[in-house]
């Protein structure tokens, strides 16, 4: 057990040393807004979205950004609400917004991407800029993520947060929880290694949308969408994380540990299918994981492995401190030492429960 243990964290390291080092490649892009703006299409899949679509809309409306080269395309993907009456006044309102409904379940692709499909069909934008309904931007965020594909040639991987509005300890959790993926992400992109990104916060040439042939090759998965884009489009061009401010979004923190747990399961489903198109982060998911049983099995033995969690404990520490500066934003400490004690306990079970797909999702 003892050089298994010693074993693991020792890859476990390389894989820190390999994040810490990418951290430290990231340029900030400067924004030049003398250039022509290219035309762009923001493309949204909502479903039962009544309360949060207004809030979008607004900050849509707010876009410092040429009508003539901006269209907003919502997909209401069978709503029982009233989504539909929102999306069909903001449309009457405001012409460069649209909406592609859909009535009835595809059979050949599940509703995520399939809503984002339409919604990419219909768009005639030559950049496609997508987020969910659920998600806040500020005015000059269709500019800045333009920029930033049009300007790297890429697919361009934004920040995204957990709007903390609340400030409870379960907000203030999930929102550094949910930063730790990014910064995982972040640094392994700083040597082109582009795992993942967030569907909250993704643009892309529409033309390498559809070298790639869409959603074709994952359309029977349930989750998955954003990490299919980024690890496909990245190889036939190549990707940037982008650090401007003015491109973040934010998006709410979810209501109950029960659905906090049911995202991330559904989150780490995703995880096996990496085994074949992105083994190095294959690697890092196992390894992450594996430390993590490592000390959970440890932690009430007679001889338990403090070294390993001490080690771990610093390390997450040192990538979550690099990245807070390299995004420029305020991390609790208290909270850290939270999730540092909880991890070792819920990333064991979540992956376990991710293998066996063991979430629920919108019907």
């Amino acid at each position: 057990m003892f050089s298994l243990s010693l074993f693991i964290s020792a890859i476990y390291l390389c894989y820190v040393v390999f994040i810490i080092s990418g951290l430290f490649r990231h340029k900030k892009l400067i924004i030049n807004s003398q250039i022509n703006s290219p035309s762009v299409s923001v493309v949204i899949a909502a479903r039962n979205e009544e309360l949060n679509l207004p809030y979008i809309i607004q900050d849509l409306i707010a876009q410092e950004y040429p009508l003539n080269k901006l269209e907003v395309i919502f997909i209401d993907d069978r709503s029982t609400d009233s989504t539909y009456q929102i999306l069909k006044k903001a449309c009457d309102d405001y012409g460069f917004i649209k909406y592609v409904q859909i009535e009835n379940l595809n059979e050949d692709m599940t509703p995520k991407k399939n809503a984002l499909s339409k919604g990419i069909k219909a768009a005639s934008g030559e950049i496609i800029i997508s987020t969910d309904a659920d998600c806040r931007v500020g005015k000059f965020w269709v500019s800045s993520m333009a920029y930033s594909v049009k300007n790297k040639d890429c697919i361009t991987i934004g920040y995204s947060e957990i709007d903390e509005n609340q400030k409870s300890i379960f907000e203030l959790y999930q929102k550094l929880d949910f930063f730790g993926i990014i910064i995982a992400n972040a640094g392994a992109a700083g040597w082109n290694h582009y795992w993942s990104g967030t569907g909250q916060n993704l643009a892309y040439f529409k033309k390498d949308y559809l070298a790639i042939d869409g959603f074709e090759k994952v359309k029977d998965k349930i989750s998955g969408d954003d990490m299919h884009l980024v690890q496909s489009i990245s190889k036939i061009k190549k990707g940037y994380i982008h650090i401007d401010p003015n491109s973040f979004t934010k998006t709410k923190g979810l209501n109950s540990i029960r659905d906090f747990i049911n995202q991330r399961i559904r989150w780490s489903s995703n995880a096996k299918s990496n085994l074949k198109d992105s083994p190095f982060f294959f690697g890092f998911l196992f390894t992450s994981f594996s430390i993590n049983v490592i000390i959970t099995l440890t932690i009430f033995s007679e001889n338990p492995l403090i070294y390993i969690y001490l080690l771990k404990f610093i390390s997450d520490g040192i990538i979550i401190y690099l990245g807070s500066k390299l995004f420029e934003r305020k991390i609790h400490p208290l909270i850290y030492c939270l999730w540092a004690v909880i991890q070792p306990v819920y990333i064991p079970i979540i992956g376990l429960l991710g293998i066996k797909e063991k979430f629920k999702w919108k019907p």
